[in-house]
């Protein structure tokens, strides 16, 4: 008999015949918490479809008898990635591999001793006419993205009724319909993005290895710095204005330190236009913005005002991005010969640019829950009315199916089943379930070393094999000595200039992150969101530590390095 880590049954957990290895990298940092029933039901239904559709139709890495089980699981509330599935994709994915694949999403480090087996010369044929179909549908992608998430998020746009904030639920119901039409599309729009740029960057960091030496990841992790165009690192930025124009009028920015309400912040005309201008551009991001229950900056403005109260604290100072890119650009053509150097710039070029569209290739579908977000408050009163919730947040307790019900005039579960529903999930916000998992009929226990030895991989480090130094993923460069500040929402107390140790964050962290002295992270890769963003801001990050969160104490002094991958703690 199975020990199960959890010895109670969720009523949303469907559990596999056969066990599965499941990993919360790279989707821990978009679905940090349990997922309410109707974030989970979209979720599962159309990331999965939006992934499938990626591989299988537009790149034709893998086909469907492939991967005969859900690339997305889902336990308790918490999403989950297939791990071996992610290795069959690295393996079926020019430039990766199924190595490449393990280290991302398991964050762990190869074992040297390992020899796996050699491929067969039917295997290199296979890869090499694998790698001749795929490689210039990836380069047509790379022409074509970016426009496409224009188109789409104009489609977004257009879908949206007159006055989306006063619809009969007929209208929700073909505003629903005309947003779900676009979820498979917005969600691969996402999956070109984080797929494309981590081959493209595992390709590059392999080249730049191969030909420096040893310091490879940190050298790449320098040419990636700043590069712009990024739309969560743009979010972050947008604090730093809004601080700027708050200094400019020093009642505004006594105003924002005494918490003032907002509608007399935004009394002053010159900075409320200022905030306006970025409501506009950003106000659908939120935290864990892919879970419809949390409020997004335009409907809660007051998150974005508490993050610029923290900016302005911090003094005011240059932005060194740019300069650490063009050092390391430097380096790199100093150390490098002509031939050499022309095939890494061809590899960095396009890492770069898939370096932005990882992040706004998200930006569609984050739309897209955002203006369902605002379907959801149009006819919360009306269905409070008819009786089938009890009060605005149960909306979130509806399934997927059951919402469409509803909009159509079907009077759901009832009050009662989504109090017992209400009930579970506050019941899963309590566990705290491990990164790595196994799956089976009925059970979930953590994965045991076998599993990573065999797949060439060290097993993690346990608790007791901690000392004074903590070791991660080198993520973003440079070397910060500061207080620390463990974290588990954005809007804990922090101060500009600590640094952030963190389970994971997600692109709504954008703002915290960008008043961040370092950010540490307990989970996550290279090509993590939390990643992505401290480089293109250019602060110091170092990712999948384990245990930074439960090790490292608010208030103790730290220092991180993020070239080496290094967390010390001060004695």
């Amino acid at each position: 008999m199975t020990e199960s880590l959890v010895e109670w049954e969720y009523w949303l957990n469907h559990w596999p015949a056969e066990p599965v290895a499941l990993t919360r990298a790279n989707a821990a940092d978009g679905y940090p918490k349990p997922l309410t029933p109707l974030s989970e039901d979209i979720v599962l239904t159309y990331e999965e479809a939006g992934c499938r559709r990626f591989y299988f139709d537009t790149l034709g890495a893998l086909g469907p008898g492939d991967c005969d089980r859900p690339f997305m699981q889902a336990y308790y509330g918490l999403v989950y990635l297939n791990a071996d599935q992610m290795g069959d994709l690295g393996a079926a994915m020019p430039g990766s591999s199924r190595m490449g694949m393990y280290q991302t999403f398991f964050g762990l480090d190869p074992d040297p001793a390992f020899e796996g087996p050699k491929p067969s010369l039917g295997d290199r044929i296979k890869d090499a006419g694998a790698g001749l179909k795929i490689g210039p549908r990836i380069l047509r992608l790379a022409r074509t993205c970016a426009a496409r998430i224009e188109r789409q998020l104009a489609d977004v746009d257009r879908a949206r009724p007159e006055d989306p904030d006063k619809v009969s639920l007929a209208e929700a119901a073909a505003w629903l319909d005309r947003l779900e039409a676009m979820q498979t599309e917005c969600w691969e729009s996402l999956m070109i993005g984080a797929a494309l740029g981590a081959a493209f960057h595992e390709a590059t960091e392999k080249a730049v290895t191969r030909f420096v030496g040893k310091n490879g990841r940190d050298l790449t992790n320098r040419l990636h710095v700043g590069l712009g165009g990024n739309e969560s690192a743009e979010a972050g930025r947008a604090v730093r204005t809004l601080a700027a124009a708050a200094r400019a009028e020093p009642e505004v920015a006594a105003a924002i330190e005494a918490g003032s309400p907002v509608e007399e912040i935004l009394a002053a005309p010159a900075f409320a236009a200022s905030f306006g201008e970025v409501i506009s551009r950003f106000g659908h991001r939120a935290p864990a913005e892919l879970e419809l229950a949390n409020p997004s900056w335009r409907a809660d403005p007051r998150q974005l005002l508490d993050v610029v109260r923290i900016e302005l604290h911090r003094p005011e100072q240059a932005d060194n991005a740019p300069s650490i890119r063009a050092d390391a650009e430097a380096e790199l053509d100093r150390r490098l010969g002509p031939i050499k150097r022309g095939l890494v710039h061809f590899l960095l070029a396009r890492s770069r640019q898939f370096m932005a569209l990882r992040e706004n290739g998200k930006t569609p579908i984050v739309r897209v829950f955002d203006d369902t977000r605002r379907l959801l408050a149009a006819v919360t009163a009306s269905l409070i009315d008819t009786g089938v919730i009890g009060a605005p947040e149960d909306i979130n307790f509806l399934r997927y199916d059951e919402l469409r019900q509803v909009l159509r005039g079907d009077s759901g579960p009832g009050v009662a089943e989504i109090e017992r529903r209400r009930a579970a999930h506050a019941r899963c916000l309590e566990l705290d379930l491990p990164e790595l998992v196994e799956a089976g009929p009925g059970w979930l226990r953590p994965l045991d070393d076998s599993f990573f030895i065999e797949r060439g991989m060290l097993p993690p480090a346990t608790s007791a094999t901690i000392t004074d130094t903590l070791t991660g993923m080198a993520a973003s460069p440079g070397r910060v000595t500061a207080t620390a500040r463990v974290l588990l929402d954005p809007f804990d107390d922090f101060e500009p200039g600590d640094i952030l140790i963190a389970k994971t964050v997600d692109p709504g962290w954008a703002p915290v992150l960008s008043c961040a002295g370092a950010v540490v992270l307990d989970i996550g890769g290279v090509m993590s969101h939390g990643a992505v963003v401290a480089r293109e801001l250019g602060i110091p990050c170092v990712v999948n530590v384990k245990a930074g969160t439960t090790v490292v104490q608010t208030g103790a002094t730290v220092t991180v390095d993020g070239s080496t991958g290094e967390v010390v703690l001060s004695a």
